[in-house]
């Protein structure tokens, strides 16, 4: 296997994998349907493939020689929702939030609920009609516990009778769909990280005819969103030289802002720092060496505002150098974030530029100066 190439796009194989995930409803803690995608997905490519009690995915690509070293990579599989928190007389269901969602976004909003059995049901977030605002209702949000979802109901019993009990999964609906024409720019919801996951599985794939130069242990998380849970059970075991989160972060691109720190087509990110992580001194290096080395446009990354499963890993063992990447991400926890394509191939050529040369890569903090023995 040789290292990417701008002339052997992986950029198929990312929209292929991306295509199929987003149409799962998985948000946290009902990540089901997404792990077995997933599973599916990396089986073929994987030396071990195994689902832990949390539910998190965790694939393992051995290096050929013995003692490489070893790197964890993070992508996350959950996406913010809610649960069904209160089935009302008159048929309507109430919403408890599952993540950092938007008051102001979620009114007229298509969702999906889904049942026991695994059935899909379509509903809507109700919204008083436009002709029946007041002055009030214009000027105001909605708080999300005063909103409601139709399902088409008449009763209560109705609403059993289709098998949606308190406590079923809700998330947005949406598909993969590509902005304008011929853009490479691309919206649905829960590319929040699902185009991370698309990625990993990408890279493993890159990996199936000849093993990587150190031992790749690839995680697809679960419970993200709600505080890094799946990843915080697996630090308390996993044994890693490295460890790297790859999610989405924020463009502030966008006409509402001014001077953009992060944005779409720019290249992924190489995190600084945000809420949850110092990203470690010599993962900083090494990813931005790997950029410069094989030519790959990156973008710094400093946003407080943001975390990742980088939070939770960094804490392997007594401590592991810990960085991350991220793709930028427009319109972040709504129903349609976008993304830009080349991010997402530029996240693949540079997490895999940086496995190539962690074998060599000086991983501790600072170098210091040798003793003298005068």
């Amino acid at each position: 296997m040789t290292e990417s190439n701008p002339q052997n796009s992986v950029l198929p194989s990312v929209m292929k994998h991306l295509q199929a995930l987003v149409e799962a409803t998985g948000p946290s803690g009902s990540e089901e349907d997404v792990v077995q995608l997933v599973v599916k997905a990396a089986r073929p490519h994987a030396d071990t493939i195994n689902v832990d009690a949390f539910g998190n995915v965790i694939a393992v690509r051995h290096a050929a020689q013995a003692g490489a070293r070893r790197c964890i990579i993070s992508a996350h599989m959950d996406e913010v929702g809610f649960r069904v928190y209160k089935i009302g007389a008159d048929g309507f269901l109430r919403l408890e939030k599952l993540g950092g969602l938007d008051d102001r976004i979620l009114p007229a909003q298509r969702v999906w609920i889904r049942t026991d059995s695994g059935e899909r049901l379509l509903g809507i977030i109700g919204t008083k009609s436009a002709h029946l605002l007041g002055d009030a209702d214009r000027a105001n949000v909605v708080p999300y516990a005063s909103l409601y979802v139709d399902i088409g109901a008449r009763s209560q019993q109705e609403v059993l009778d289709m098998g949606v009990a308190v406590g079923d999964p809700v998330g947005f609906v949406g598909s993969l769909t590509e902005l304008g024409r011929q853009t490479g720019r691309y919206t649905a919801h829960a590319l929040d990280d699902r185009a991370g996951c698309a990625v990993l599985l990408t890279l493993l794939e890159r990996f199936h005819e000849t093993p990587p130069p150190v031992t790749l242990v690839l995680v697809f998380s679960v419970q993200e969103e709600v505080g890094l849970r799946g990843v915080s059970a697996l630090a308390r075991h996993l044994q890693a030289d490295v460890a790297l989160a790859l999610d989405m972060t924020a463009a502030d691109d966008t006409p509402e802002f001014s001077g953009p720190h992060l944005q779409l087509g720019a290249g992924p990110t190489v995190k600084m720092m945000d809420a949850s992580t110092q990203a470690h001194p010599a993962i900083r290096r090494g990813l931005l060496g790997a950029a410069r080395k094989r030519g790959i446009a990156v973008q710094r990354e400093v946003l407080k505002g943001i975390g990742t499963d980088a939070g939770a890993l960094q804490y392997l063992g007594q401590g592991v150098p810990t960085g991350a990447v991220s793709v930028v991400n427009r319109y972040t926890h709504s129903p349609v974030e976008v993304l830009d394509s080349r991010d997402l191939e530029g996240a693949v050529a540079l997490l895999e530029g940086f496995l190539h040369d962690l074998p060599d890569l000086d991983l501790r903090f600072v170098a210091l100066e040798e003793k003298s023995s005068d």
